[in-house]
């Protein structure tokens, strides 16, 4: 049952960001935008990768993500320079790095050859901290801040999902929101805000943002709809998707204030300046692309000629984005794009 809480874990986080979206006709037209024209794209893979999934960039450049070697998902570390580092936690039968820190530290999740899921914690000089929060039966989903503070989710004896925050003194506090029957953090910013979103008494998906205190105010986009916060940055805005059903076919972004605003496109990533990244796809094609939203509401988009598919994953300080993209039956690659 633990494996295929695990495995459900990772489905509903990647299903979750992909779905397909129809836009205005003029957005869908475009395959490779000014962005893509006068920005540099570099396409990568560690060495003997058979499948690469970046997930985070941070602030220098460096990316992180996981790729496929074997059977078997291991992480990897892609310096700035271009280099890379491939690693595993002890143990790791199927490694997922989610998140990188401005000085080079990495958390995320592993596998363990029981089939039991852990967090982890890898500092910039390459030790690994792996950790449970007290009475987790599993654990992941866990994503840092610049402090090395960690939240994610773990599953208590009744399978139950609730969030935790992980301080950087290695204390775990726990937490849910009011009504919540299964929560799922998925961000944290500079200052420790949480974001997420929880199962309600009617099994839909409601936003959440819990303060630093541990005060948590709660939203939706559309009643009746779901709501699937994706990222939040250091001003406190959240983006993330809403929808019907399994559909998230639309994006919003949510002020500091609480003010909403919603606009056509499935975001994964915001960055300190606003801009928000994400993809749409052509219902007439089938062809994904990425964009780039900018405060003021503009929208460049970008894709690669070779390929139908792109999944940008996170934008960093600068504007550089990373994710992955997949050849025409072919197997996934990582990409970095920087302005």
């Amino acid at each position: 049952m633990i494996a295929n809480r695990s495995a459900l874990a990772r489905v509903s986080l990647t299903t979750s960001r992909k779905v397909a979206l129809s836009l205005c006709l003029a957005l869908c037209t475009l395959s490779i935008s000014a962005l893509a024209q006068q920005a540099k794209i570099i396409t990568f893979d560690p060495p003997g990768s058979g499948s690469t999934y970046p997930i985070s960039i941070n602030s220098a450049g460096a990316i992180t993500g996981q790729y496929v070697h074997g059977g078997l998902y291991h992480g990897f570390l892609r310096a700035s320079d271009g280099s890379f580092t491939t690693f595993d936690p002890p143990k790791s039968n199927f490694t997922t790095p989610l998140s990188i820190n401005s000085v080079g530290a990495i958390a995320g999740e592993y596998e363990d050859s029981v089939f039991f899921t852990h967090g982890f914690l890898r500092a910039p000089d390459g030790s690994f901290t792996t950790f449970d929060p007290p009475g987790s039966t599993f654990t992941g989903w866990a994503t840092l801040n610049s402090a090395g503070a960690i939240t994610g989710i773990y599953d208590d004896a009744q399978q139950v999902l609730h969030g935790f925050l992980r301080a950087p003194d290695g204390s775990f506090t726990t937490f849910d929101p009011l009504g919540s029957s299964g929560t799922y953090p998925v961000g944290i910013n500079a200052a420790g805000a949480i974001t997420g979103y929880y199962l309600d008494s009617a099994g839909l998906n409601r936003g959440f943002l819990r303060d630093p205190d541990g005060a948590i105010a709660t939203f939706v986009v559309v009643e009746g709809q779901n709501t699937d916060p994706q990222g939040i940055n250091s001003a406190g805005e959240v983006t993330g998707a809403y929808g019907l059903g399994g559909h998230r076919d639309h994006g919003f972004v949510r002020s500091a204030d609480g003010t909403i605003t919603t606009f056509a496109g499935i975001p994964l990533s915001i960055n300190d300046a606003g801009r928000i990244t994400g993809f749409y796809t052509n219902p007439q094609t089938g062809v994904e692309r990425g964009f780039v939203r900018r405060p003021g509401g503009t929208f460049t988009t970008f894709g690669l000629p070779w390929t139908s598919l792109i999944t940008p994953w996170s934008i960093n300080s600068a504007g550089a984005i990373t994710g992955s993209y997949a050849e025409y039956n072919g197997p996934y690659h990582g990409f970095l794009l920087t302005p």
